[in-house]
């Protein structure tokens, strides 16, 4: 087969499965785009196609592919599995809280990823997708936080251990063999391996070299459960290391079972509240109620970590903007008590999860910063804006400003171009007032919102509508926002 049979092959593959991406085919016409799929990979080396041939799995071999994918990362001995339950995914993942990665299934939305980012905490969760952009996603988690070991890591590991326990048996000559577990776990140098040795515990007994999709029954009748089953690769017994498991228990924070019902903030008090989620609960991440502002729940949630309330206040007050799945500002979000910035963000990703809301941005500033703003809206967006420090962000972040800032009446009248979700307005702040230069058809888009995406120009900084006025005279109708902020920053540079 020369080159240009399988540039027409190729060509023609990609055509059969975007249609059967698009979920749009008929019966007929799904079986003879899949008959068609196999009889060009009879033709060809798979290697050739071996992109093609494995999205196209991902069809009508979901576990095959799940199986592969999984044993092509680097990460596959901390796999737990693939699942179309977020449940089940939960118990196989949180059951060895150390270290771990799942895979969520839906046949409408996609894939996810679940990852978790530090011993006992709650997992990351990627946006629903193609599996290699959620493995993307992993991967970058795992370059901010190194939560997973490669597999060549584990195995390095896993050597160590069995040379301190064949060092041991060697130099203690034991009578049975069930004196021999007890011994290793008093012996100074197999007390000695490094601490990881206890997460590599936890791997070695997951459910990660085997892949297989089952049917499980509930009790409330028969549905169907994707979900990874083996039978753990025990080389090591894992009551070895029944010792390392309990120093690392040790180090879980407490738990405290007294929450008190009210806390003080500033002059206002606010009562405690459960938020009816059991993952909340067991993190002890509640919210916040003001009864004397009862406006507030329109603007901003306030959320409390249970385990940090003795301290609260000499801990950073972490601020995020909740959006929705569409990309619509929702409202603010305020955590208190968080131990550090990677806790923050599992927390806030936990409480968005119940309403599948996403964030925008997350940032931190100091109670006594924040204590005098909260209270309302404009002050909030003001302190959230020019004191708060961004610790994360969305990759294509646009800041929000409240729409009753926006002076929403235009001073120079053009032809805008179209607008769409994500869309920004483009403003002038002059005499503390907010005008609008660009954005009258993205205002007219959604007109309801509380908060838009937003560019920021200030009269201060040398412009003026002339100034304005003369740089849309060089453009050709009709303008884009971007393209006239980015013209006015290079204007105002030169």
């Amino acid at each position: 087969m020369n080159v240009l049979e399988k540039a027409k092959l190729i060509k023609e593959l990609h055509q059969l499965l975007d249609g059967l991406e698009q979920r749009s085919l008929s019966f007929f016409e799904i079986a003879r785009s899949k008959a068609r799929v196999k009889e060009i990979f009879a033709l060809c080396d798979e290697p050739i196609f071996k992109k093609q041939i494995f999205k196209f799995k991902f069809h009508t071999q979901p576990e095959k592919a799940v199986r592969d994918f999984a044993a092509q990362s680097l990460f596959q001995l901390s796999f737990r599995g693939a699942f179309q339950q977020d449940k089940a995914l939960k118990s196989a993942l949180y059951q060895y809280p150390d270290s771990g990665w799942a895979i969520l299934y839906d046949p409408q939305e996609g894939w996810q990823i679940w990852l978790i980012p530090a011993p006992n905490r709650m997992a990351l969760i990627s946006g629903w997708g193609d599996l290699d952009d959620a493995y993307h996603w992993m991967l970058q988690q795992q370059q901010n936080y190194g939560c997973l070991k490669t597999d060549q890591e584990i195995r390095q590991i896993q050597d160590l251990i069995a040379q301190n326990i064949a060092k041991t048996l060697t130099e203690k000559s034991l009578a049975t063999s069930d004196d021999t577990l007890e011994t290793i776990a008093q012996n100074k140098e197999f007390n000695s391996i490094d601490s990881s040795i206890a997460e590599v515990c936890s791997v070695q007994n997951s459910p990660a070299t085997d892949i297989s999709m089952q049917q499980s029954q509930t009790s409330e009748g028969s549905q169907e459960q994707s979900a990874i089953a083996t039978e753990p690769d025990l080389s090591i017994t894992a009551s070895a290391f029944d010792q390392a498991n309990v120093e690392n228990s040790a180090d879980q924070p407490p738990i405290i079972k007294n929450t008190p019902e009210m806390l003080q903030l500033n002059q206002y008090v606010a009562h405690i509240q459960s938020l009816h989620n059991e993952d909340a609960s067991l993190q002890q991440l509640y919210r916040l109620a003001i009864p004397d502002l009862p406006e507030i729940d329109q603007y901003i949630d306030l959320l409390l970590h249970g385990a940090g309330i003795e301290n609260w206040q000499h801990q950073p007050i972490y601020l995020a903007e909740q959006i929705n799945q569409q990309g619509h500002f929702i409202k603010y979000v305020a955590l208190l008590g968080a131990e550090n910035q990677m806790q923050a963000m599992q927390f806030m990703q936990l409480f968005n999860a119940a309403d599948q809301h996403a964030l925008a941005a997350i940032k931190k500033i100091c109670w006594i910063d924040w204590m005098d703003h909260f209270s309302q809206m404009e002050s909030l967006f003001d302190v959230y804006t020019h004191k708060a420090l961004c610790i994360w962000a969305d990759e294509n972040y646009m800041p929000f400003i409240p729409a009753q800032l926006i002076q929403t009446q235009k001073i120079i009248q053009f032809d805008e171009s179209a607008a769409d979700i994500k869309t920004p307005l483009l403003l002038l702040k002059e005499r503390q007032k907010v005008r609008l230069i660009h954005g009258q058809k993205r205002l007219a888009l959604s007109p309801t919102e509380s908060a838009y995406p937003y560019f920021l120009l200030e009269r201060h900084h040398g412009i003026s509508w002339q100034m304005i006025q003369m740089i849309i005279s060089q453009f050709k109708s009709p303008i884009d926002c971007r393209e006239l902020y980015k013209e006015i920053q290079k204007h105002i540079s030169d």
